[in-house]
């Protein structure tokens, strides 16, 4: 990589049984970030280039303009690859409390579907519903993969929820996902545990 942010990176995609080669040069991780800050994600990026994008719009931040229901919508959609991409809790944290659409509401019981592996570790999400049958789901199916799953309840103080449900979850997804702080969560209780899903 030199000083303008630049990086020369090699990516491989796999197309059904044929390999893609891509050289990709010159990826300027300023040019992420500018796109992603417009609402704009693109997940086949080196995982390297979105942590240095990440943090670069941190260190600049009010350089930027930004709408926080674009962000919303975005994290709503890729919250997942952005949490796998950067791998870093407390810089995705620090991020979303800055561009989310604050939350005004009272503290709530909400729950969690959990990789068990994840909880083992402490290391729980962000994203957390006020439905019990969306956690179950999430639970015993996608959260399942790895390592088998756990459902969680806790009661989420106001000063943890970071933001509400956007129609997209609410009204398209019926997920109601709030985004939390999962530092700011305590007295986390194991309701239920899956099996690895097969």
């Amino acid at each position: 990589m030199d000083k303008s942010g630049k990086s020369n990176v090699r990516i491989i995609k796999l197309l059904g049984a044929k390999t893609l080669r891509i050289e990709v040069n010159n990826i300027n991780f300023q040019e992420v970030a500018l796109k992603f800050m417009s609402g704009r994600y693109t997940n086949d990026l080196p995982s390297h280039i979105w942590k240095e994008a990440i943090n670069h719009i941190l260190k600049h931040f009010n350089e930027y303009e930004f709408d926080s229901d674009k962000l919303h919508l975005m994290w709503i959609s890729y919250g997942g690859h952005i949490r796998r991409h950067v791998a870093d809790d407390l810089v995705i944290l620090k991020f979303l409390r800055k561009v989310l659409p604050p939350y005004e509401g009272q503290g709530m019981t909400l729950y969690r579907g959990e990789c068990r592996f994840l909880y083992e570790k402490n290391n729980i999400g962000f994203c957390w519903t006020p439905h019990q049958k969306v956690a179950e789901m999430f639970a015993s199916g996608l959260n399942s993969i790895e390592s088998g799953g756990v459902l969680l309840e806790a009661y989420v103080p106001s000063e943890a929820i970071l933001s509400e449900p956007n129609d997209h979850s609410k009204n398209w997804l019926g997920e109601s996902e709030f985004t939390c702080d999962p530092t700011l969560i305590y007295d986390v209780k194991l309701l239920k545990s899956y099996p690895k899903f097969k």
